[in-house]
Protein backbone atom coordinates (compact mmCIF):
# COMPACT_ATOMS: atom_id res chain seq x y z
CA UNK A 1 0.00 0.00 0.00
CA UNK A 2 1.19 3.23 -1.25
CA UNK A 3 2.01 6.00 1.64
CA UNK A 4 -0.32 8.63 2.48
CA UNK A 5 0.77 11.45 4.71
CA UNK A 6 -2.43 13.32 4.83
CA UNK A 7 -3.97 9.88 5.83
CA UNK A 8 -1.47 8.61 7.71
CA UNK A 9 -1.84 12.47 9.64
CA UNK A 10 -6.04 12.17 10.25
CA UNK A 11 -5.70 8.53 11.64
CA UNK A 12 -3.66 9.82 14.83
CA UNK A 13 -6.29 12.82 15.12
CA UNK A 14 -9.02 10.55 15.77
CA UNK A 15 -12.67 11.99 16.51
CA UNK A 16 -11.98 11.64 20.35
CA UNK A 17 -8.96 13.10 20.05
CA UNK A 18 -10.43 16.03 18.05
CA UNK A 19 -13.09 16.53 20.44
CA UNK A 20 -11.06 17.24 23.47
CA UNK A 21 -8.70 19.47 21.09
CA UNK A 22 -11.65 21.84 20.70
CA UNK A 23 -12.59 21.38 24.70
CA UNK A 24 -9.48 22.38 25.92
CA UNK A 25 -9.04 25.17 22.77
CA UNK A 26 -12.46 26.26 23.21
CA UNK A 27 -13.61 25.81 20.20
CA UNK A 28 -17.07 23.88 18.28
CA UNK A 29 -15.63 20.43 17.58
CA UNK A 30 -17.34 21.12 13.91
CA UNK A 31 -15.45 23.96 13.27
CA UNK A 32 -12.41 22.09 14.84
CA UNK A 33 -12.52 19.22 12.04
CA UNK A 34 -13.22 21.46 9.31
CA UNK A 35 -10.30 23.90 9.99
CA UNK A 36 -8.28 20.44 10.57
CA UNK A 37 -9.42 19.29 7.14
CA UNK A 38 -7.91 22.55 5.71
CA UNK A 39 -5.03 22.98 8.08
CA UNK A 40 -3.23 19.19 7.36
CA UNK A 41 -3.13 19.77 3.88
CA UNK A 42 -2.03 23.52 3.90
CA UNK A 43 0.67 22.79 6.46
CA UNK A 44 1.95 20.00 4.15
CA UNK A 45 1.72 22.30 1.58
CA UNK A 46 3.97 24.86 3.00
CA UNK A 47 6.66 22.28 4.04
CA UNK A 48 6.93 20.91 0.47
CA UNK A 49 7.05 25.01 -0.71
CA UNK A 50 9.60 25.02 2.01
CA UNK A 51 11.69 22.35 0.83
CA UNK A 52 11.88 23.17 -2.69
CA UNK A 53 14.03 26.42 -1.45
CA UNK A 54 18.16 26.91 -0.87
CA UNK A 55 18.40 25.24 2.47
CA UNK A 56 14.86 24.59 3.32
CA UNK A 57 14.79 20.71 3.50
CA UNK A 58 17.55 21.68 5.85
CA UNK A 59 15.71 23.62 8.06
CA UNK A 60 12.69 21.48 8.01
CA UNK A 61 15.20 18.37 8.79
CA UNK A 62 16.16 20.67 11.82
CA UNK A 63 13.00 21.29 13.36
CA UNK A 64 11.64 17.41 12.66
CA UNK A 65 14.63 16.19 14.97
CA UNK A 66 14.17 18.85 17.35
CA UNK A 67 10.48 17.54 18.41
CA UNK A 68 9.59 15.30 21.61
CA UNK A 69 9.86 12.03 20.27
CA UNK A 70 6.83 11.05 22.32
CA UNK A 71 4.76 13.90 21.51
CA UNK A 72 2.47 11.61 19.10
CA UNK A 73 1.45 9.06 22.00
CA UNK A 74 1.20 11.37 24.70
CA UNK A 75 -0.70 14.68 23.02
CA UNK A 76 -4.14 13.25 24.84
CA UNK A 77 -2.80 13.37 28.00
CA UNK A 78 -0.93 16.82 27.65
CA UNK A 79 -4.62 18.73 26.80
CA UNK A 80 -5.91 21.22 28.65
CA UNK A 81 -2.74 21.83 30.89
CA UNK A 82 0.09 23.95 31.10
CA UNK A 83 1.63 21.77 28.85
CA UNK A 84 -0.27 22.35 26.33
CA UNK A 85 0.43 26.22 26.37
CA UNK A 86 4.17 25.14 25.68
CA UNK A 87 3.18 22.70 22.58
CA UNK A 88 1.00 25.89 21.24
CA UNK A 89 4.08 28.41 22.06
CA UNK A 90 7.01 25.80 20.84
CA UNK A 91 4.86 24.80 17.91
CA UNK A 92 4.41 28.28 16.49
CA UNK A 93 7.73 29.43 17.45
CA UNK A 94 9.09 26.44 14.67
CA UNK A 95 6.57 27.39 12.24
CA UNK A 96 7.78 31.15 12.05
CA UNK A 97 11.09 30.14 12.20
CA UNK A 98 10.76 27.77 9.46
CA UNK A 99 7.97 29.42 7.26
CA UNK A 100 8.26 32.83 7.95
CA UNK A 101 6.17 35.27 10.15
CA UNK A 102 4.13 36.13 7.10
CA UNK A 103 3.52 32.78 5.22
CA UNK A 104 3.10 31.49 8.84
CA UNK A 105 0.14 34.30 9.58
CA UNK A 106 -1.37 33.82 6.01
CA UNK A 107 -1.50 30.30 6.73
CA UNK A 108 -3.48 30.58 10.25
CA UNK A 109 -5.35 33.65 8.92
CA UNK A 110 -7.12 31.15 5.72
CA UNK A 111 -7.44 28.35 8.57
CA UNK A 112 -9.70 31.00 10.87
CA UNK A 113 -11.59 31.98 8.03
CA UNK A 114 -12.31 29.12 6.38
CA UNK A 115 -13.19 27.23 9.25
CA UNK A 116 -14.62 30.21 11.20
CA UNK A 117 -12.50 29.66 14.86
CA UNK A 118 -10.76 33.19 14.29
CA UNK A 119 -7.26 34.38 14.05
CA UNK A 120 -6.65 32.98 17.69
CA UNK A 121 -8.46 30.16 17.50
CA UNK A 122 -6.47 29.03 14.73
CA UNK A 123 -3.23 30.31 15.76
CA UNK A 124 -3.75 27.71 19.08
CA UNK A 125 -4.75 25.28 16.48
CA UNK A 126 -2.13 25.51 14.14
CA UNK A 127 0.43 25.41 17.37
CA UNK A 128 -0.99 21.79 18.22
CA UNK A 129 -1.04 21.04 14.52
CA UNK A 130 2.52 22.03 13.74
CA UNK A 131 4.26 19.52 16.03
CA UNK A 132 1.71 16.49 15.08
CA UNK A 133 2.70 17.16 11.04
CA UNK A 134 6.20 17.18 11.96
CA UNK A 135 5.77 14.35 14.26
CA UNK A 136 4.33 12.08 11.65
CA UNK A 137 7.64 12.73 9.13
CA UNK A 138 9.59 12.26 11.75
CA UNK A 139 8.40 9.02 11.66
CA UNK A 140 8.45 8.19 8.36
CA UNK A 141 12.35 9.53 8.47
CA UNK A 142 13.17 6.94 11.12
CA UNK A 143 11.44 4.13 9.38
CA UNK A 144 12.94 4.74 5.98
CA UNK A 145 16.50 6.34 7.30
CA UNK A 146 15.77 9.54 5.10
CA UNK A 147 18.18 12.21 5.27
CA UNK A 148 17.16 15.94 4.55
CA UNK A 149 17.42 15.03 0.79
CA UNK A 150 14.64 12.02 1.67
CA UNK A 151 12.73 14.25 3.45
CA UNK A 152 12.37 16.73 0.34
CA UNK A 153 11.51 13.79 -2.09
CA UNK A 154 9.36 12.01 0.49
CA UNK A 155 7.20 15.53 0.28
CA UNK A 156 7.59 15.98 -3.37
CA UNK A 157 5.97 12.43 -3.55
CA UNK A 158 3.10 13.57 -2.01
CA UNK A 159 2.27 16.20 -3.90
CA UNK A 160 -0.94 14.47 -5.72
CA UNK A 161 -1.91 13.61 -2.41
CA UNK A 162 -1.61 17.00 -0.74
CA UNK A 163 -3.21 19.05 -3.46
CA UNK A 164 -6.75 16.30 -3.62
CA UNK A 165 -6.80 16.86 0.40
CA UNK A 166 -7.65 20.64 0.15
CA UNK A 167 -10.92 21.34 0.60
CA UNK A 168 -12.92 22.88 -2.10
CA UNK A 169 -12.50 26.66 -1.60
CA UNK A 170 -9.83 26.81 0.65
CA UNK A 171 -6.88 27.42 -1.87
CA UNK A 172 -8.85 30.37 -2.32
CA UNK A 173 -7.97 31.86 0.50
CA UNK A 174 -4.02 30.82 0.07
CA UNK A 175 -3.76 32.80 -3.60
CA UNK A 176 -0.89 34.57 -3.93
CA UNK A 177 0.83 33.48 -0.39
CA UNK A 178 3.16 30.93 -2.29
CA UNK A 179 2.04 28.38 0.19
CA UNK A 180 0.46 26.13 -2.62
CA UNK A 181 3.59 26.86 -5.14
CA UNK A 182 5.54 23.90 -4.05
CA UNK A 183 2.17 21.56 -5.30
CA UNK A 184 2.95 22.43 -9.18
CA UNK A 185 -0.06 21.49 -11.41
CA UNK A 186 -2.03 19.10 -8.56
CA UNK A 187 -5.05 21.40 -8.31
CA UNK A 188 -7.49 18.19 -7.78
CA UNK A 189 -9.64 19.29 -4.52
CA UNK A 190 -12.05 17.62 -2.28
CA UNK A 191 -15.22 17.71 -0.41
CA UNK A 192 -14.93 19.08 3.46
CA UNK A 193 -17.64 17.07 4.42
CA UNK A 194 -15.57 14.12 5.49
CA UNK A 195 -15.59 13.39 9.13
CA UNK A 196 -11.93 13.74 10.71
CA UNK A 197 -11.60 10.58 12.16
CA UNK A 198 -9.45 8.55 9.76
CA UNK A 199 -8.51 8.05 6.02
CA UNK A 200 -10.65 10.26 3.48
CA UNK A 201 -10.32 10.42 0.01
CA UNK A 202 -11.77 12.57 -3.17
CA UNK A 203 -15.14 11.09 -4.12
CA UNK A 204 -16.34 11.84 -7.24
CA UNK A 205 -20.21 11.41 -8.92
CA UNK A 206 -20.83 10.13 -12.24
CA UNK A 207 -24.07 11.63 -13.55
CA UNK A 208 -25.76 9.38 -16.23
CA UNK A 209 -26.35 11.40 -19.82
CA UNK A 210 -29.69 12.90 -20.59
CA UNK A 211 -32.36 10.41 -21.62
CA UNK A 212 -33.79 11.13 -24.97
CA UNK A 213 -37.43 12.86 -24.73
CA UNK A 214 -40.09 11.00 -26.47
CA UNK A 215 -39.88 13.47 -28.87
CA UNK A 216 -36.49 12.84 -30.34
CA UNK A 217 -37.58 8.70 -30.69
CA UNK A 218 -40.65 9.17 -32.39
CA UNK A 219 -40.60 10.84 -35.92
CA UNK A 220 -44.49 10.83 -35.91
CA UNK A 221 -44.88 12.91 -32.77
CA UNK A 222 -42.24 15.60 -34.43
CA UNK A 223 -44.05 15.75 -37.45
CA UNK A 224 -46.89 17.31 -35.00
CA UNK A 225 -44.27 19.48 -33.34
CA UNK A 226 -45.96 22.55 -35.00
CA UNK A 227 -49.29 22.78 -33.34
CA UNK A 228 -48.11 23.56 -29.44
CA UNK A 229 -46.49 26.45 -30.46
CA UNK A 230 -49.51 27.76 -32.68
CA UNK A 231 -52.10 26.91 -29.73
CA UNK A 232 -49.48 28.65 -27.73
CA UNK A 233 -49.46 32.45 -30.06
CA UNK A 234 -53.38 31.62 -30.06
CA UNK A 235 -53.53 32.21 -26.45
CA UNK A 236 -51.41 34.59 -25.87
CA UNK A 237 -53.24 36.94 -28.35
CA UNK A 238 -56.06 36.54 -26.94
CA UNK A 239 -55.04 37.61 -23.52
CA UNK A 240 -53.56 40.21 -24.80
CA UNK A 241 -57.15 41.07 -26.61
CA UNK A 242 -58.44 40.72 -23.43
CA UNK A 243 -55.86 43.11 -21.35
CA UNK A 244 -56.33 46.20 -23.46
CA UNK A 245 -59.97 45.70 -24.17
CA UNK A 246 -61.28 45.72 -20.43
CA UNK A 247 -62.29 48.61 -18.38
CA UNK A 248 -59.82 50.49 -16.37
CA UNK A 249 -60.09 51.08 -12.83
CA UNK A 250 -61.34 55.09 -11.85
CA UNK A 251 -58.36 56.71 -9.88
CA UNK A 252 -59.81 58.06 -6.32
CA UNK A 253 -57.75 60.40 -5.25
CA UNK A 254 -55.58 62.60 -7.46
CA UNK A 255 -52.48 62.82 -4.68
CA UNK A 256 -51.49 59.31 -2.57
CA UNK A 257 -51.51 60.33 0.97
CA UNK A 258 -47.84 61.03 1.98
CA UNK A 259 -45.71 58.13 2.71
CA UNK A 260 -45.60 56.94 6.61
CA UNK A 261 -41.79 57.66 7.97
CA UNK A 262 -40.89 55.49 11.04
CA UNK A 263 -37.63 56.70 12.39
CA UNK A 264 -36.22 53.25 13.46
CA UNK A 265 -35.13 52.88 16.76
CA UNK A 266 -31.19 53.59 17.78
CA UNK A 267 -29.69 50.66 19.26
CA UNK A 268 -28.46 51.23 23.24
CA UNK A 269 -24.24 51.54 22.96
CA UNK A 270 -22.60 48.42 23.93
CA UNK A 271 -20.57 48.54 26.72
CA UNK A 272 -18.59 45.95 26.60
CA UNK A 273 -19.49 44.33 29.84
CA UNK A 274 -21.01 41.32 28.50
CA UNK A 275 -19.69 38.16 30.12
CA UNK A 276 -21.23 35.81 27.15
CA UNK A 277 -19.35 35.70 24.11
CA UNK A 278 -23.09 36.32 22.54
CA UNK A 279 -23.92 39.15 24.55
CA UNK A 280 -20.38 41.08 23.51
CA UNK A 281 -22.65 43.18 20.73
CA UNK A 282 -20.70 46.04 18.57
CA UNK A 283 -17.17 46.74 19.25
CA UNK A 284 -16.42 49.31 22.25
CA UNK A 285 -15.00 52.08 20.14
CA UNK A 286 -11.38 51.99 21.75
CA UNK A 287 -11.10 48.90 20.32
CA UNK A 288 -12.32 49.71 17.22
CA UNK A 289 -9.69 52.28 17.31
CA UNK A 290 -7.52 48.86 17.27
CA UNK A 291 -7.24 48.46 13.68
CA UNK A 292 -5.52 52.28 12.89
CA UNK A 293 -2.12 50.45 14.61
CA UNK A 294 -2.28 47.60 11.38
CA UNK A 295 0.52 48.44 9.65
CA UNK A 296 3.07 49.30 12.41
CA UNK A 297 5.96 47.11 12.51
CA UNK A 298 9.22 46.09 14.10
CA UNK A 299 11.65 44.92 11.66
CA UNK A 300 9.35 42.28 10.12
CA UNK A 301 6.88 42.03 12.65
CA UNK A 302 3.42 43.81 12.06
CA UNK A 303 3.11 44.69 16.07
CA UNK A 304 0.21 47.07 15.96
CA UNK A 305 -1.49 44.01 13.97
CA UNK A 306 -0.68 41.29 16.47
CA UNK A 307 -1.51 43.26 19.53
CA UNK A 308 -4.79 44.51 18.10
CA UNK A 309 -5.76 40.29 17.13
CA UNK A 310 -4.24 39.66 21.07
CA UNK A 311 -6.37 42.52 22.80
CA UNK A 312 -9.36 41.35 21.02
CA UNK A 313 -8.30 37.46 21.52
CA UNK A 314 -8.61 38.43 25.39
CA UNK A 315 -11.62 40.03 25.30
CA UNK A 316 -13.67 37.30 23.81
CA UNK A 317 -11.98 34.85 25.96
CA UNK A 318 -13.12 35.91 29.05
CA UNK A 319 -16.61 36.88 27.98
CA UNK A 320 -17.26 33.05 27.12
CA UNK A 321 -16.19 32.65 30.58
CA UNK A 322 -19.87 32.01 32.73
CA UNK A 323 -18.86 28.99 35.36
CA UNK A 324 -16.26 27.14 36.21
CA UNK A 325 -16.25 24.78 32.97
CA UNK A 326 -15.97 27.15 30.52
CA UNK A 327 -13.55 29.45 32.45
CA UNK A 328 -11.55 26.08 31.86
CA UNK A 329 -12.33 25.72 28.17
CA UNK A 330 -11.45 29.48 28.43
CA UNK A 331 -8.23 29.45 29.90
CA UNK A 332 -5.80 27.99 26.24
CA UNK A 333 -6.87 31.08 24.23
CA UNK A 334 -6.95 33.46 26.85
CA UNK A 335 -3.14 32.25 28.17
CA UNK A 336 -2.29 32.58 24.55
CA UNK A 337 -3.33 35.89 23.74
CA UNK A 338 -2.45 37.06 27.28
CA UNK A 339 1.07 36.04 26.78
CA UNK A 340 1.36 37.74 22.94
CA UNK A 341 0.18 40.74 24.50
CA UNK A 342 3.08 40.95 27.02
CA UNK A 343 5.73 39.84 24.33
CA UNK A 344 4.66 42.26 22.15
CA UNK A 345 4.20 44.96 24.01
CA UNK A 346 8.33 44.59 25.04
CA UNK A 347 8.69 45.19 21.18
CA UNK A 348 7.52 49.03 21.62
CA UNK A 349 10.72 49.86 22.70
CA UNK A 350 12.13 49.19 19.13
CA UNK A 351 9.66 51.54 17.88
CA UNK A 352 10.18 55.45 16.71
CA UNK A 353 9.15 57.73 19.57
CA UNK A 354 5.74 58.74 17.81
CA UNK A 355 5.06 55.45 16.77
CA UNK A 356 5.43 54.23 20.12
CA UNK A 357 3.23 56.96 21.61
CA UNK A 358 0.66 56.26 19.19
CA UNK A 359 0.85 52.51 20.16
CA UNK A 360 0.69 52.65 23.26
CA UNK A 361 -2.10 55.46 24.12
CA UNK A 362 -4.30 53.67 21.61
CA UNK A 363 -3.77 49.95 23.86
CA UNK A 364 -4.42 51.95 27.31
CA UNK A 365 -7.66 53.40 26.00
CA UNK A 366 -9.13 49.50 25.51
CA UNK A 367 -8.17 48.60 29.37
CA UNK A 368 -11.60 50.18 30.75
CA UNK A 369 -13.44 48.03 28.69
CA UNK A 370 -11.10 44.78 29.14
CA UNK A 371 -11.35 45.38 33.39
CA UNK A 372 -15.51 45.45 33.35
CA UNK A 373 -14.49 42.08 31.36
CA UNK A 374 -11.87 40.55 34.37
CA UNK A 375 -14.22 42.07 36.75
CA UNK A 376 -17.37 40.42 36.08
CA UNK A 377 -15.65 36.79 35.11
CA UNK A 378 -13.78 37.09 38.17
CA UNK A 379 -16.96 37.25 40.68
CA UNK A 380 -18.12 34.57 39.43
CA UNK A 381 -18.27 31.57 42.00
CA UNK A 382 -14.98 29.57 40.91
CA UNK A 383 -13.98 30.84 38.31
CA UNK A 384 -10.99 33.74 40.19
CA UNK A 385 -8.57 31.16 41.35
CA UNK A 386 -8.57 29.91 37.06
CA UNK A 387 -7.92 32.74 35.22
CA UNK A 388 -7.14 35.28 37.65
CA UNK A 389 -3.09 34.32 37.63
CA UNK A 390 -3.67 35.51 33.80
CA UNK A 391 -5.32 38.05 34.30
CA UNK A 392 -2.79 39.59 36.60
CA UNK A 393 -0.04 39.50 33.89
CA UNK A 394 -2.07 41.34 31.61
CA UNK A 395 -2.88 44.18 34.66
CA UNK A 396 1.06 44.18 35.35
CA UNK A 397 1.91 44.76 31.39
CA UNK A 398 -0.66 47.71 31.37
CA UNK A 399 0.66 49.04 34.61
CA UNK A 400 4.52 49.08 32.73
CA UNK A 401 2.63 50.61 29.58
CA UNK A 402 1.15 53.38 31.84
CA UNK A 403 4.10 54.03 33.97
CA UNK A 404 6.78 54.30 30.72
Amino acid sequence: MSLDLVSNITQILSSSLVSRIASSLGLDKALTEKALQAGVPGLLAAFTSLVSRPNGAQALNGAIARQQPTLLSSLGSMLGGSAQSNIIETGTNTLTSLLGSGTTSALTNAVGQYAGIGNAGSKSLMGLLGPVVMGVLGQQQRASGLDATGLASLLNSQKDNIASALPAGFSNYLSDTGILDGLGSSTGVRSATTGYSGSSRPSYSTTPPPTPSDWSRNPNMRSWGWVIPALAALLIGGLAWNWFTRPRPTETAANPPPAKIETPATAPASTGTSTGASGLGPLPASFEALENLHGIKVGDVDVGAQLANAETSMRSAVASVQDVNSAQAAMAPLTNSANDFVRLSKLLDQLPAQSRKTVVNTIIATRPALDQLFDKALAIPGVSPIIKPTIDKVHSQFDALTTA
